[in-house]
């Protein structure tokens, strides 16, 4: 790296991050602190590790070249491909899920590896696809590549993360070229899919929808193909709603209703708004938080992390978090659209945006905006691999930028 790269290193993506992550450590030392026991919890000890490794990781795929990266990418699809399918047959989990590889000394969970993998072959599909992406027949490759992590991830199961592979989609397709309103019509499936439990909205739903395809200019097959395509998104939905997990059911139920399932799946979401409500502006005080410390909000230290942030520093706080989340992000579509490789740019673009999206959902769920999902906070939640791969990939955005003149 000579003198010149060094210049264009995007100090703002790398101190956003960097003091995510200190605000991380924090809040996971008050989540699993116990004023009787001294020193660091076993679990802050093993994130400041992770910390550590992540922050190795980070530096060396700055220093590398994107050329090399983009070579590797094939064989970093397949080999999590793989361990997606390894997982499923040697896996342990909680409560009997298959999502993490035990190689006692550490656990891994290869979903994780996974989307950032999917990210990395998407934008290499699409950096090298020179054709127009208007029309269904377009997409068949970029939805195999995140298909198929997605479905063996579901299979695990875990609908929170599988979710995950489809959201990262549409801000790529669109960033390489997809008209918006084309990738508005390939999302009418999934509400074709909800509004599918009530047969009057559905059907009123699907006259509108013939009626707008009838007068759009596209072409007859992708018009026939969308709107069957809803036929068949609505007659799956009360088929997939019965083929979830009974716990999967009754979190989307609890979300509905938490009040009638105070007692199980709606524990937690109650608990969550408790303590996000009893913050207030400013907040109780660092290891103040009476929800944390009297142990009623459950997973404190991971899931509802933000949680324990609102208790304690309150609206301020948590506003504070939120403002470095979203500049870190801007930071990085700005970016995104400075640098000169096609396959960079759209590195980068699913990298903001999955982490964009998954501290929506994480956040959403404190707040009782979603149904509980299970999905960590970018830097913050305790998570090994969560931490290790999200700064892994800051190392790849930024060593995108040092070299952001290169075609």
């Amino acid at each position: 790296m000579d003198r010149r790269q060094l210049r264009d290193l995007d100090v703002g993506i790398l101190v956003a991050a960097l003091v995510l992550v200190v605000v991380g450590i924090v809040m996971i030392y008050s989540a699993t602190h116990a004023p009787d026991a001294g020193g660091l919890s076993p679990l802050v000890r093993r994130q400041l590790l992770v910390t550590g490794l992540g922050l190795a990781a980070m530096l060396g795929l700055t220093l590398a070249s994107q050329d090399s990266i983009e070579a590797l990418v094939p064989f970093a699809y397949v080999l999590l491909v793989i361990l997606l399918l390894g997982v499923l047959l040697v896996g342990v989990g909680k409560t009997g899920e298959k999502r993490w590889f035990d190689l006692g000394f550490i656990r891994f969970q290869p979903s994780e590896l996974a989307k950032y993998a999917a990210i990395l072959a998407l934008a290499r599909y699409l950096a090298r696809r020179k054709t127009r992406l208007d029309r269904p027949a377009h997409l068949v490759v970029p939805l195999l590549i995140v298909l198929v992590p997605m479905g063996l991830v579901l299979v695990e199961p875990d609908l929170g993360t599988s979710f995950m592979f489809l959201l990262i989609l549409p801000p790529m397709l669109y960033w390489a070229g997809a008209p918006p309103l084309f990738l508005l019509l390939l999302l009418t499936p999934a509400a074709s899919m909800l509004l599918a439990f009530n047969w009057v909205a559905w059907v009123v739903y699907l006259a509108a929808l013939g009626w707008f395809l009838y007068v759009s200019r596209l072409f007859f097959a992708d018009k026939l193909f969308l709107f069957l395509a809803n036929v068949v998104g609505g007659r799956l939905g009360p088929l997939l709603w019965v083929r979830l997990e009974d716990y999967q059911r009754h979190r989307i139920l609890a979300f509905l209703n938490p009040e009638k399932y105070r007692f199980s799946t709606g524990y937690q979401l109650i608990q969550s708004k408790i303590a996000v409500g009893s913050g207030a502006a400013f907040g109780k005080g660092f290891l103040q938080g009476t929800q944390k410390n009297f142990a009623f909000l459950p997973e404190q230290h991971t899931d509802f992390i933000f949680s324990v942030l609102a208790e304690e520093f309150g609206f301020v706080g948590c506003a504070v978090v939120l403002f470095i989340y979203l500049y870190l992000v801007v930071r990085m579509f700005r970016l995104a659209g400075q640098v000169r490789n096609r396959f960079a740019s759209l590195v980068i673009v699913g990298v903001a945006s999955t982490l964009f999206l998954q501290s929506a959902v994480n956040i959403g769920v404190t707040l009782g905006l979603s149904p509980v999902t299970g999905m960590p906070l970018p830097f913050l939640s305790y998570g090994g691999t969560s931490l290790l791969v999200t700064l892994a990939s800051i190392g790849i955005v930024l060593g995108m930028g040092l070299r952001r003149m290169e075609y």
